[in-house]
């Protein structure tokens, strides 16, 4: 008897039984429609939908730091059929927005890890400075104020610039946007002077020269980019390495109904193909129990608090 094949079946029968088949549910995320939260949620959604024999439609409700659409999936039936794809912005939302109509845990039901990324620094390609350090040493030497595009207020790329920021004392203006790509194509326009943006979706930008690398926020040097420094390298601390992006369904979800997404997204994120793609979007899938996650968020939760705090930072 072929056990393996007999596995696989027993799992497919539950999932279709707690998640009811050939229905149709919502994947909402905070982004742009091309931004990098969009790309990794489009790159699962129909593999998921065959692991769960349902079909699943991406909602792009961009704004407000992604608060727009985590407020839509908190305020959700907890029916399985409002899932929210979000990524390491999320437990900032609590300390930056106190009066926000939901709680960034206490709202949600973890479900799964899906991915890590590194974050790079671009810039316009006249900007003065050729890395990150050449880049602020040149600014305050010329006592120029430079500007920087946000992926919107409070998100981990505004509060790691605050705290650049703060350690170097070059005057940095903020411009929030409601997203990562529309920060990025504004300093393809020259509009403003640089970014943080993930490296998927600035590598081909930089590789047409479009834009140039000033810095990653990896702990060694990325193959891609062997000429472009760490941040760490460059002189300066405080900065995470990595962002993430995660899976969550609303509070008072049966478990049996996590439980179902949990074991269909690690499925998902072993298959090779879901594992190749990942990989050429500078991904590194991250399966995992919804108990790691609820972990994850409750640390940065913290960290994230203590950088508002340090920095003083309130809501424009």
């Amino acid at each position: 008897m072929n056990w393996k094949g007999v596995v696989v079946a027993l799992v497919a029968i539950s999932l279709h039984t707690v998640v009811p088949a050939k229905e149709v549910a919502k994947i909402i995320i905070g982004s742009a429609p091309g931004a990098g939260m969009d790309s990794v949620t489009r790159a699962i959604s129909d593999v998921l939908g065959e692991q769960m024999d349902r079909t699943f439609i991406v909602e792009n409700r961009p704004g407000a730091s992604s608060n727009i659409a985590a407020e839509h999936v908190a305020k959700a039936a907890p029916d399985g059929k409002t899932v929210l794809i979000t990524y390491n912005a999320h437990p900032a939302a609590k300390s930056l927005f106190p009066d926000l109509p939901f709680d960034t845990v206490k709202s949600f039901r973890a479900v799964g890890m899906i991915a890590s990324t590194p974050y790079i620094l671009v810039a316009r390609p006249d900007l003065p400075g050729k890395d990150l350090k050449d880049m602020i040493e040149l600014a305050k030497k010329d006592k120029r104020t430079v500007t920087f595009g946000s992926a919107g207020l409070g998100t981990p790329q505004h509060l790691m610039l605050e705290r650049l920021k703060k350690q170097t004392g070059v005057d940095v203006s903020m411009v929030h946007y409601k997203s990562s790509s529309q920060a990025q194509s504004d300093v393809i326009g020259g509009h403003v002077d640089f970014t943080l943006s993930t490296v998927a979706f600035a590598a081909p930008q930089v590789k047409a020269g479009r834009l140039k690398a000033l810095a990653v926020t990896s702990k060694d040097r990325m193959a891609d980019f062997p000429d472009t420094p760490t941040i760490a390298e460059s002189g300066y601390d405080g900065f995470i390495t990595d962002g993430w992006y995660a899976m969550l369904l609303p509070a008072n979800t049966p478990q049996n109904v996590v439980d179902a997404y949990n074991t269909a997204l690690n499925t998902v994120l072993a298959q090779p193909s879901i594992k190749k793609r990942f990989a050429g979007m500078g991904l590194t899938p991250r399966p995992g129990t919804a108990e790691s996650l609820e972990k994850q968020i409750r640390i940065d939760e913290k960290l994230w608090a203590g950088v508002i705090r340090e920095l003083d930072i309130k809501p424009q």
